[in-house]
C-alpha cells in the first residue's frame, strides 16, 4: 500500500507525506502519536489522502482502515484468555474477521513470524518479552493487511531478538509485499533496519528521506533534537575533527576497513 498526504491539514500544520510501498519506513520523535495514528488512517484532518494511486473519499478511508494492521507498544493480554488460540479468535471476534478455515489463518501467522503451529496451545502467561511482541504480529496478520504499523517493536529485546525480528520484518516486505512502518525512539535501531526516515518535530514533518541520507545531516539532526546513532557520529568526527576520508557506513567493521585503508 502506498499511502500519500497532499497538503493535508492535521492539528493546525499542512503536511505532505509519501509513505511508499513495499519499504519499511522509520518514524522518530512523534512523541504524541500524531503521526502513528494518522498513518495507520485512524486521525483525520483535512485534505487529500491517495491510496495506490486512487483519490479516496471518507468511505474510501474507513474501507482502508482494514488494510492496515496498528501493533502499538503495550502488549496486554486480555486476564480472561488463556492460550494463543483464544487470544486469535477474539481478535477475529473483535475485528470482524472473516475466515473460511481460521485455525489454518492462525497456524500460518504463526508460522511467518517464526512461531510452531503448536504454540497454539500455549499459556500466555508463559511467553517472553519477545514471543508476545511475535505472537502480537501474527495476531496483526490475521486480516491480511497491506500495512503493518508498529509502535517500539524492537523494545526489550537483546541484540539477537532484535535481528530476529528485523528479519522477519524484511520477509513480510519481500516475500508477503507488505509495507511496514516502525516508530521508536532509537535512533540506532532506525538507522540500522529502515530504508526511509520521517522524523517529526512539534508535530510537524522535521525531514523525510532516504534513511542513510538523512542521518548524514548530523549538525542539522543535532540542532532540531534529533539523537544521532554512535557509529554515525563517530563517522561525523573523524571526518570533522580528524579529516579522515570515511564513509558513513552501518557496520562497525566496514569502517574499520575504512580507517585501515585510508589513515
Amino acid at each position: 500500500m502506498e499511502l500519500v498526504f497532499l497538503d493535508y491539514r492535521l492539528k493546525g500544520e499542512n503536511i505532505n507525506l509519501v509513505i511508499h510501498h513495499n519499504t519499511i519506513t522509520g518514524l522518530i520523535n512523534d512523541s504524541e502519536n500524531t503521526f502513528f495514528d494518522l498513518i495507520s488512517l485512524k486521525k483525520m484532518g483535512r485534505g487529500q489522502i491517495i491510496i495506490d494511486n486512487e483519490k479516496t473519499t471518507k468511505d474510501d478511508i474507513i474501507i482502508n482502515q482494514k488494510r492496515i494492521s496498528q501493533i502499538k507498544d503495550n502488549i496486554k493480554f486480555p486476564s480472561y484468555l488463556n492460550t494463543i488460540e483464544e487470544l486469535m479468535n477474539n481478535s477475529f471476534r473483535i475485528n470482524n474477521i472473516n475466515v473460511k478455515n481460521p485455525i489454518k489463518k492462525m497456524k500460518d501467522s504463526l508460522k511467518i513470524v517464526g512461531i510452531d503451529e503448536s504454540y497454539l496451545n500455549h499459556n500466555l502467561n508463559t511467553l517472553s518479552n519477545s514471543e508476545r511482541k511475535l505472537v502480537t504480529i501474527a495476531i496483526g496478520l490475521l486480516s491480511n493487511p497491506d500495512t503493518i504499523v508498529l509502535e517500539e517493536p524492537f523494545k526489550y529485546l537483546d541484540i539477537k531478538q532484535e535481528r530476529r525480528l528485523f528479519l522477519i520484518l524484511q520477509k513480510l516486505v519481500e516475500q508477503y509485499d507488505k509495507t511496514i512502518i516502525i516508530k521508536t525512539e532509537d535512533s540506532e535501531t532506525i538507522y540500522k533496519y529502515t530504508k526511509e526516515v520521517i522524523a517529526i518535530k512539534n508535530n510537524n514533518i522535521l525531514v523525510h528521506g532516504s534513511t542513510d541520507e538523512v542521518y548524514q545531516r548530523v549538525d542539522f539532526l543535532k540542532r532540531n533534537g534529533i539523537n544521532i546513532p554512535d557509529i554515525v557520529y563517530f563517522t561525523y568526527l573523524a571526518k570533522k575533527d580528524k579529516n579522515v576520508k570515511i564513509d558513513y557506513h552501518k557496520d562497525i567493521r566496514d569502517i574499520i576497513k575504512d580507517i585501515y585503508k585510508h589513515v
